[in-house]
């Protein structure tokens, strides 16, 4: 910087809100509360025996909850689909009020999972294909896939190499051969 220029004045900033919560400004909420912890923190090496053992049995505590609660996609899923439907629920499938009412009726524990199947079997009916299809195939009633063999799918010429290989392999004496690892090979 050059001389004779001062530096201008910076407007004072906003303080942060952990520096609040530090010097007792604010309150803290959630995770926050943990900030006033840090002002007052004494090294591990200096920490009381007693005191390092209540810590890390905490932090034990806390790692095992929280995979605990982990889920994977599967079972988040299956948790989902098997909640009971209620007309909240009902209201917001692409499903005719009709077949709403004969579902609740018909199974009054019906769950997301049903109500699903309900709605695939009515797009079916107005036609969608995607939808037949599926139903078709959950309900184990696909088109079996098959695969023609032409006979011809060998030649003379792959024939007569065929009977001499086996020719051969009768003839053959099995021999034990044991390489350098140590394993038998049969050759």
């Amino acid at each position: 910087m050059k001389a004779g220029k001062k530096k201008p004045a910076e407007p004072e900033k906003e303080k942060s809100r952990y520096r609040q919560i530090i010097e007792g400004e604010a309150k803290p909420e959630g995770i926050e509360k943990g900030w006033s912890n840090l002002e007052k923190r004494v090294p591990f090496n200096q920490m009381e025996p007693e005191k390092l053992r209540e810590i890390s049995r905490k932090g034990g505590e806390a790692v095992q909850k929280l995979y605990g609660e982990k889920k994977t996609a599967k079972e988040a899923l299956e948790n989902i689909l098997t909640l009971k439907i209620d007309d909240r629920i009902i209201g917001k499938a692409d499903l005719e009020p009709e077949l709403a009412e004969r579902l609740k009726r018909s199974n009054p524990n019906a769950t997301i999972y049903d109500l699903m199947q309900i709605v695939a079997v009515g797009r079916a009916l107005g036609g969608n294909m995607k939808s037949y299809e599926l139903i078709r195939d959950t309900y184990g009633d696909a088109p079996i896939k098959q695969i023609e063999i032409n006979e011809n799918i060998t030649t003379d010429s792959d024939r007569e190499l065929m009977r001499q290989l086996s020719e051969r392999l009768q003839q053959a004496d099995v021999v034990v051969v044991q390489d350098q690892t140590g394993t038998d090979n049969k050759g």
